[in-house]
């Protein structure tokens, strides 16, 4: 009974979540239309050609078993940092869901292998929003390393698990390349797919709150890039940026807070890859949480030392 009333509770939740959004759609079309129309953009220029050969390329080599002769946390922490956010929960959230890592396995992983792209931040954030390269090269620097620190903390509060693959898991999917490399380019447009609707949601929520004068609230103008990168980590960092008689190493961290936050968006997005892997939104919160704290602290010192 009591897990039939949890359940019905989160459904009520949900539905007037819902229906309150499909009442401001109409209420404000022009608003949902534009938020649509930017987030479709955004996903076309940036993400589908910056995610698209990294899904194909780790869903191929999952497939055919190759990553099977590496540590698990070798191939989703690297193809974490080469193309970004989401693929490290989806690679995660793989490999759980095969059975090749345990649930403690899985949290272990994702404490250090959620993490944005390097031509992200240098390139858009430091290059581009910031007007310096070195700056982008610090925001990098202090994420990866937070990452890093994040996964030795997590690793000792929940221990190592190791969860040896049978031999004839190891050599089960060899056969059938043609087959494979069909189902890694589905399986990529599928989880593409789900990354843009999360990307025009959370633009329209972000454009409803700046209509409605919800990020006016707050007189700091560096809290406000706060607030709005707690929803997306683009907008937040764009905020950060534009952020007037604010020095570059507080720019600097906010933007390296931001972005190992990654944003409601990506919280999203990410929690769509893990599902059913057992792994909470609870859990991947606070993890990103931390995330973001200890990257802004190694920021700090950064920032200290070399600006």
């Amino acid at each position: 009974m009591d897990i039939f009333k949890f359940t019905r509770k989160k459904i009520v939740i949900a539905g007037a979540v819902t229906a309150a959004c499909c009442i401001l759609m109409v209420i404000f079309p022009t608003i949902a239309l534009y938020s649509a129309r930017k987030g479709i953009s955004l996903w076309l220029s940036n993400v589908l050609p910056a995610l698209l050969p990294f899904f194909i390329c780790a869903n191929f080599l999952q497939n055919i078993g190759v990553i099977r002769f590496l540590k698990s946390g070798v191939f989703p922490f690297a193809m974490s940092v080469l193309s970004g956010y989401p693929m490290g929960a989806k690679i995660v959230g793989d490999l759980k869901r095969q059975g090749e890592i345990s649930l403690n396995e899985a949290k272990r992983l994702m404490s250090f292998c959620s993490t944005s792209g390097p031509a992200f931040m240098v390139g858009a954030v430091g290059a581009g929003m910031l007007g310096s390269g070195m700056l982008g090269g610090i925001i990098a620097i202090s994420h990866y390393t937070g990452a890093l620190i994040n996964g030795l903390v997590y690793s000792h509060i929940l221990g190592k698990s190791d969860s040896p693959m049978r031999q004839e898991q190891l050599y089960g999917r060899q056969a059938g390349m043609q087959e494979s490399f069909t189902e890694a380019i589905l399986s990529s447009f599928k989880a593409l797919g789900v990354i843009l609707a999360y990307i025009v949601l959370f633009m329209f929520v972000t454009d409803m709150l700046h209509m409605c004068g919800g990020f006016s609230l707050f007189e700091s103008q560096e809290m406000r890039a706060l607030i709005k990168g707690f929803f997306e980590m683009t907008v937040g960092c764009g905020a950060a940026a534009e952020c007037i008689n604010t020095t570059n190493s507080v720019k600097c961290i906010l933007c390296t807070a931001i972005m190992s936050w990654g944003g409601l968006s990506v919280l999203g997005q990410s929690m769509s890859m893990l599902s059913g892997t057992g792994i909470s939104l609870r859990y991947l919160f606070v993890s990103k949480l931390t995330h973001s704290l200890f990257s802004a602290i190694v920021a700090f010192i950064l920032c200290l030392l070399v600006i």
